[in-house]
C-alpha cells in the first residue's frame, strides 16, 4: 500500500528566518522548504534546504555544526535531537579525519567553501510519538574553533509540528427515481348544518356558506389549473351518537349523498366518479374529545366507550344517565364536530419540461415528480446551495419516500451535517445499495470504522458503484489511526 502522508498545514515564512534567525558568523543560515510529514509505517519524516551564505566567513580551524531538534512548544517537556550537519574549516576537517573525529552519527559532512552558497537538503526520519504532534521544530547553531572552544551559540525556530489527520472523502450514493403517474390528492372535511334529521343542503343554513366556500374552493384547485384533471371524489359522512342508531346511519348515508348532489350540480361530475361511504355514529371523534377533555365522569365514560357493548344505543343510553349535565356538555361542545363529510378529490398532474419543473419547484412543489426534481437537480452544480435546495424540497413532499430519504441523507452528508443525516437514514431503504453505501458514509465520518466496513461490503455485494472507494477511505482512516497510536 501506498505510503501516506500527512502535510503540514502551509506557513509563510520568510526566505531568511528572522527573529530568531541564526546569526552566526556575521550572517544567516537559511531555511528554505520545510516539510513534515507522517508515514503509515509511523515514523515522522523531517525536511529542509539548509543553506551556508556566502558571506558566513568560517576560519580554517573553525567547525559549524547545525542540529534540528524536535521541542515541545515550552520547552521544559520531551525533546528529540536529530542527526547535525557539519561544516569543517579546511584545516579542522584535515585534522578530524587524520585523528578519526569525524562524527558517525552526522547528517552530512561538508567542508566550507567561503564565498559560496551551500546547500545541504537535510532529511531524518524518527519514530513518532504523540507529544511531536503541536511541538516546534528548531535549529541549534554553534561554531567551535581551534581548541573546540565555543566561539558562537544560537537557536531559531524552524517550523511549527502540526500534523493533519487524514479526512476520508467518501463517494455518495443519489438515487434517480422511477417516472411515476402522479397521482394527487387534495383533502378537507365539511361541517355542514342540517335542519334536526333532514338530509337536505340548504346552502344559506348556518354555517354552510363558509364550508360549501371551502368544498368549492379545494375543488377549484384542481378544476382550475389547466395542468390537473380530476379521476374521482371520496365521500365520507360520520353522525354523532345521540339518537338511534337506525336513524344516525339513514343521516350519515343521507348526508353524505347530498354533498354528491351538490358537487354534481355544481361541477357537471358523473356519479361514477364518486365513491360515498358513512359511520353511522363517530365513537372514535367522541373517545378522542373525551380523552382531552376536563368533563365529570370522564374516566366512566371512556371505560364505556371502550366497552364490549354491542348494543350502541345502550351504550349511548348509560352515558346519557351517567350525568345529565355532562351529557348535555357533549351535546353542546363536542357532538357538532362529530357530524362532518370527509371529502378526498383525486386527480392527476401531466408531465413537465425540466424548466417547467424549475419554476413550479418554489411554488407548487407537490405537482412535481421525485423524478422531476430530480432532474432539475441535476442542471446545478452538485453541492451548490439549489441543487441541495431541490433534494431538501424533494423530501419534504415525500418525507416518507425511501429514495427521498436517501438522496436528503446523501445531501446532509455531502455537507457535512453528519448528525442531521440520521432521521433521513432512518427512512431510507437499507436493503438498496445506495442505502447501505449512505449509511457506511456515516458511520466512517463518526469514526465507526467497523460498522463502515461493513455497510460498505454489504453495498458492494449489492451492486454499489460507490462501495469499492468508500473501503479504500476507511483503509486509509485505520492507517491514519495505526499512525496516530489510536488502533
Amino acid at each position: 500500500m501506498k505510503s501516506l502522508r500527512y502535510i503540514l498545514f502551509a506557513m509563510s515564512l520568510p526566505l531568511a528566518v528572522s527573529v530568531s534567525a541564526q546569526e552566526l558568523a556575521g550572517s544567516q543560515v537559511r531555511i528554505d522548504n520545510k516539510a513534515v510529514s507522517l508515514g503509515s509505517d509511523t515514523q515522522l519524516l523531517v525536511g529542509m534546504d539548509v543553506t551556508v551564505p556566502a558571506d558566513m566567513k568560517l576560519t580554517t580551524n573553525g567547525v559549524l555544526t547545525l542540529t534540528p531538534i524536535l521541542m515541545e512548544k515550552d520547552s521544559t517537556g520531551a525533546n528529540k535531537v536529530l542527526p547535525a550537519i557539519y561544516v569543517y574549516g579546511r584545516t579542522r576537517q584535515l585534522v578530524a579525519e587524520r585523528t578519526g573525529k569525524i562524527p558517525t552519527d552526522a547528517f552530512e559532512v561538508v567542508r566550507r567553501d567561503n564565498g559560496e552558497d551551500q546547500v545541504i537538503s537535510y532529511t531524518a526520519r524518527v519514530p513518532y510519538e504523540k507529544w511531536m504532534n503541536g511541538s516546534e521544530l528548531k535549529m541549534l547553531g554553534t561554531i567551535h574553533g581551534c581548541a573546540n572552544c565555543l566561539k558562537e551559540e544560537d537557536m531559531a525556530f524552524v517550523h511549527p509540528i502540526l500534523l493533519q489527520r487524514y479526512a476520508p472523502q467518501p463517494l455518495l450514493a443519489f438515487v434517480k427515481p422511477a417516472a411515476e403517474i402522479k397521482n394527487r390528492d387534495e383533502k378537507g372535511n365539511a361541517y355542514l348544518d342540517f335542519p334536526v334529521n333532514k338530509t337536505i343542503i340548504y346552502p344559506d343554513y348556518r354555517r354552510n356558506p363558509f364550508e360549501l366556500a371551502e368544498i368549492n374552493r379545494t375543488i377549484n384547485v384542481v378544476k382550475e389549473n389547466t395542468d390537473t384533471e380530476i379521476t374521482g371524489i371520496d365521500l365520507h359522512g360520520f353522525a354523532s351518537p345521540e339518537g338511534s342508531y337506525a336513524n344516525n346511519d339513514r343521516l350519515a348515508k343521507g348526508r353524505s349523498e347530498a354533498l354528491k348532489k351538490y358537487i354534481m350540480k355544481e361541477y357537471g361530475l358523473s356519479a361514477d366518479m364518486f365513491k360515498v361511504e358513512s359511520t353511522p355514529e363517530n365513537w372514535a371523534g367522541l373517545r378522542a374529545y373525551v380523552e382531552k377533555s376536563d368533563i365529570a365522569q370522564k374516566d366512566k365514560v371512556l371505560e364505556l366507550i371502550d366497552s364490549d357493548i354491542q348494543n350502541l344505543d345502550t351504550k349511548e343510553y348509560r352515558i346519557k344517565a351517567l350525568d345529565a349535565k355532562m351529557y348535555n356538555e357533549l351535546l353542546r361542545d363536542c357532538y357538532p364536530g362529530l357530524r362532518r363529510t370527509d371529502y378526498v378529490i383525486h386527480y392527476t398532474v401531466r408531465p413537465y419540461s425540466i424548466e417547467e419543473a424549475k419554476a413550479l419547484l418554489k411554488t407548487r412543489p407537490q405537482h412535481l415528480s421525485l423524478e422531476e426534481m430530480y432532474l432539475v437537480a441535476q442542471t446545478y452544480e452538485e453541492g451548490s446551495e439549489e441543487y441541495n435546495e431541490v433534494f431538501d424540497i424533494a423530501v419534504r413532499m415525500y418525507p416518507q419516500d425511501p429514495i427521498a430519504n436517501i438522496n436528503a441523507a446523501a445531501m446532509e452528508l455531502k455537507r457535512g451535517n453528519v448528525d442531521q443525516a440520521v432521521r433521513y437514514l432512518e427512512r431510507s431503504d437499507k436493503a438498496s445499495a445506495a442505502g447501505q453505501n449512505n449509511q457506511g458514509v456515516y458511520h466512517l465520518l463518526k469514526g465507526e470504522l467497523d460498522k463502515a466496513e461493513s455497510c460498505f461490503n454489504k453495498a458492494k455485494e449489492l451492486g454499489s458503484e460507490q462501495a469499492g472507494a468508500n473501503l479504500e477511505e476507511t483503509s486509509k482512516k485505520r492507517a491514519d489511526n495505526r499512525a496516530f497510536g489510536e488502533e
